[in-house]
């Protein structure tokens, strides 16, 4: 099949083209970004995606992959999957204007008969359905006669994305059996694990319940670190030891940085179709309100706290995104309070505005946002605590530093461990 993939420079199209290219597909990876088109082109990943680089080096020189700003492909494809950003209005509305206009003024305009869209961006529920009507009232094509339209949400772990999407099941929302067979046999050419039929309304839905699901449990192991906190007792013990051979329970460890492009912004959808929010919404005070609650608790041990090294700046270890990282709103609470802060990632010169290691000593705190294992593996910028001062204040929630894991809460002071 010929398949084009609108957004291929993005974190979702860039791991989807090497994934069906390297199944056998013609993949024409379509972006506005000339710059990330060329160095694309060039066999350049644009950031960190584990098998990434063989993949799209061994598929450009099959040309069986290839990245262009020319939407003209379209007109050649047997499959278009959309990959377009969704943001949300500040009423947590969908902002669906791209996409709206990309279909009307980009997509039909070079459409074909009997096509298969895939619209794989996270929309709300309802989304596809006010598409197709609007695809069939404005410009007359009939879904199902003369195109296919599915909703087909992608589910991978950043980072992790060519591994699984071949090996996750696939939801497919489809509005009849001919629409879903066309992307069955689209995605059963690469993917080996069950294919299973929605509705497209149902596959959105299951799209932010999945999540959804996951940021409501981490503000949960988040809420249970503060009651653990007030107790004296050590949660990450507790999560381990009842997690442990237990079918029923499966909470994650607790952390300082639940952020990333997709969660918040997933859950403002839901916010803005149910009459009672209060769970999403409690979830959210308690995630976002973690810088501020760890900077607090510093402040009550040094009240003097003066100057912070942020280590992290990415929304989670290993990857280099820093979308809607909470490491930049800890750098805000220390700016509001008239606190100096310095930010080093292994995955970011750009914010690695510490000094170098001999005047560690000179920071008052610590924070961990992001646990990166080369903060602790990496000779050139590993830390341990006998570079700061023992009085320096470790806020280490992750428990990345083997030091921490002797606390209760991941909040000390370096004399006290060593």
């Amino acid at each position: 099949m010929k398949v084009a993939v609108i957004g291929a420079g993005g974190h979702v199209g860039f791991p989807f083209s090497c994934v069906i290219a390297n199944a056998g597909h013609t993949v024409y990876g379509i972006d506005v970004n000339q710059y990330a088109v060329d160095m694309l082109n060039k066999g350049h990943v644009p950031y960190v995606e584990e098998g990434a680089a063989e993949i799209l080096q061994e598929n450009l020189q099959k040309e069986r992959l290839l990245f262009s700003t020319d939407f003209d492909f379209i007109k050649d494809a047997d499959v278009v999957a959309i990959m377009i950003g969704t943001p949300v209005d500040g009423e947590g509305n969908a902002r669906l204007d791209d996409l709206f206009t990309f279909v009307d003024t980009t997509l039909i305009p070079r459409m074909r008969k009997h096509q298969l869209i895939v619209l794989r961006s996270t929309v709300s529920p309802g989304t596809t359905e006010v598409l197709r009507k609007h695809i069939e009232k404005k410009h007359g094509w009939r879904e199902g006669l003369d195109y296919f339209l599915v909703f087909c949400p992608e589910r991978v772990v950043q980072g992790k994305s060519i591994i699984e999407t071949t090996k996750l099941p696939q939801i497919v929302g489809a509005f009849n059996d001919f629409s879903f067979k066309a992307a069955k046999d689209f995605f059963g050419s690469f993917i080996t694990n069950q294919i299973f039929q929605l509705t497209p309304k149902e596959a959105e839905l299951g799209k932010l319940m999945t999540n959804m699901y996951r940021y409501v449990t981490f503000a949960f192991a988040n809420e249970m670190w503060m009651i653990g906190e007030k107790h004296g007792v050590n949660i990450d013990k507790v999560i381990d030891a009842c997690n442990y051979d237990y079918p029923r329970m499966d909470v994650p460890h607790p952390g300082p940085n639940v952020g990333g492009p997709c969660l918040f912004k997933d859950g403002r959808f839901l916010l803005s179709d149910i009459p009672f929010g209060d769970l999403i919404q409690t979830s959210f005070l308690i995630n976002e309100g973690m810088p501020e609650y760890v900077f607090n608790r510093i402040r009550e041990i040094n009240p003097e706290v003066e100057k912070v090294l942020i280590l992290g700046a990415t929304f989670k270890k290993g990857c280099d995104d820093t979308r809607n990282s909470l490491s930049f709103k800890m750098r805000k609470v220390c700016k509001k309070h008239g606190v100096e802060s310095h930010m080093v990632d292994p995955y970011h010169e750009f914010v690695s505005d510490t000094p170098d290691l001999p005047y560690e000593n000179e920071f008052d705190a610590v924070i961990v946002m992001t646990p990166h294992d080369e903060f602790v593996d990496a000779k050139e910028m590993a830390y341990s605590l006998t570079q700061f001062r023992k009085n320096c204040i470790i806020a280490d929630i992750w428990k990345m530093f083997p030091e921490s894991k002797l606390s209760n809460t991941g909040i000390y002071k370096v004399g006290d461990m060593l």
